[in-house]
């Protein structure tokens, strides 16, 4: 099973579930709202010892008699016999009707033949793209006589680049303002790796404000995973579809289309700011000391953070040229080393903030970021209450 779909259960209600209270790994999925493979795996982790057909099958405390007037008069199929008795699959009825000598439909000629033309085949397989178990239960027949009649007809597999997907994906909108956010985003957050016919988003953290945010920006196109890792963090991963290609480079640049157009440099800039930048208020236990607002961003990305500076500086919005702040080398107080230098851009000065503010705070999607932003812009105000500038909206930015 992929990684991002792994779901931690704990070995002590695992044990309870499947040895002492004798559950099906059916019915264990069942109770923790998942599938049957993290139930699998988490077995084998564990190393406790799966039934076997046989002892599955006893478990399942049901007669001959029973067993033939579900198949015989009541139609049931040996898939919804097993789902009605909690096993995890037919396979288990399978072996107990051989066990009890009942001979299945197929062996008694009762089986009614599946209505399905080669076309019909080819246009439910490869024009709607279905499974062969929502075919079945279109046409209602077993999976296993579909696949048959799937090799009478000689028909060749869509391939696993071209598989049904568990969850519909939908396109990305196209909106550039959004494409601009999502690629600072990105840059600054987010792990983005191609995988066969998808694109996986990922993203480690401690912050729910981060996977709310996360959720929120790819909800409209796909279902998000979210679980909790043993070690604590909270991991979320979004599978899109290729027209999120864009995500997949991660170049210390800013693409030449957004710096050129000023509208799409604050959304890329609210987007990485969002990941990478912090609003804070710096105090001081001097008396004296007034507190004054700041926006910091803090990245190994060199070239990116020069470039936003520079960006900055044509548009009148001025501050000192990013500086390293911490170097190569260095054990942090996690123990960690830093691998690269990071590089640091800070605006403090009044009036330099307050424009930056005015332009990035529409974009700004981060709750907690957005909740900073304005208490760094209370405090500019209150800092100088008569502060007002000549023209709020500064000529350079194109916005007056």
């Amino acid at each position: 099973m992929p990684v991002w779909n792994k779901i931690e259960i704990p070995k002590e209600k695992l044990e309870d579930l499947y040895l002492k209270r004798r559950l099906s790994i059916a019915q264990i999925a069942k109770t923790l709202n998942c599938s049957t493979e993290p139930v699998h795996e988490s077995l084998r982790e564990y190393k406790i010892p799966i039934r076997n057909l046989s002892e599955a099958c006893t478990k399942a405390s049901v007669t001959k008699n029973k067993l033939k007037d579900w198949y015989h008069k009541d139609k049931l199929s040996m898939d919804e016999i097993a789902r009605r008795l909690g096993l995890s699959n037919h396979t288990a009825i399978v072996y107990k009707f051989k066990k009890l000598g009942i001979k299945s439909r197929g062996h008694l000629g009762l089986t009614k033949p599946i209505k399905l033309t080669k076309r019909g085949f080819e246009y439910l397989y490869y024009e709607r793209g279905l499974s062969l178990k929502k075919m079945a239960k279109i046409v209602r027949c077993s999976e296993s006589g579909l696949e048959r009649r799937f090799k009478n007809y000689n028909l060749k597999s869509r391939g696993i680049k071209n598989r049904a997907c568990k969850y519909k994906k939908k396109d990305f909108s196209g909106n550039l303002v959004e494409k601009a956010y999502l690629i600072g985003f990105r840059l600054g957050d987010l792990n983005v790796t191609e995988s066969i016919n998808v694109i996986q988003v990922r993203c480690s953290t401690t912050i729910p404000a981060q996977v709310r945010l996360i959720k929120k920006l790819f909800m409209p196109y796909t279902t998000p995973h979210i679980w909790k890792a043993k070690r604590g963090t909270t991991e979320i991963v979004c599978l899109v579809n290729r027209s999120f290609d864009f995500l997949l480079p991660k170049k210390d640049l800013i693409p030449r289309w957004i710096q050129n157009n000023k509208e799409l440099f604050f959304s890329f800039l609210a987007g990485y700011t969002d990941a990478e930048g912090s609003f804070y208020i710096k105090k001081s236990k001097e008396p004296s000391y007034t507190p004054f607002g700041m926006l910091e961003i803090q990245t190994q990305q060199k070239n990116i953070i020069i470039q936003i500076w520079r960006n900055l500086q044509n548009l009148g919005i001025t501050s000192q040229k990013p500086q390293i702040s911490r170097k190569t080398g260095v054990v942090l107080t996690n123990g960690n080393k830093n691998n690269k230098d990071i590089w640091r851009i800070t605006l403090a000065r009044k009036e330099p903030l307050f424009l930056l503010l005015r332009f990035l705070q529409p974009y700004l999607r981060h709750e907690e970021k957005i909740k900073d932003a304005e208490k760094v812009m209370a405090n500019l105000i209150s800092r100088n209450r008569k502060f007002k500038l000549s023209n709020p909206y500064h000529p350079s930015l194109g916005f007056a």
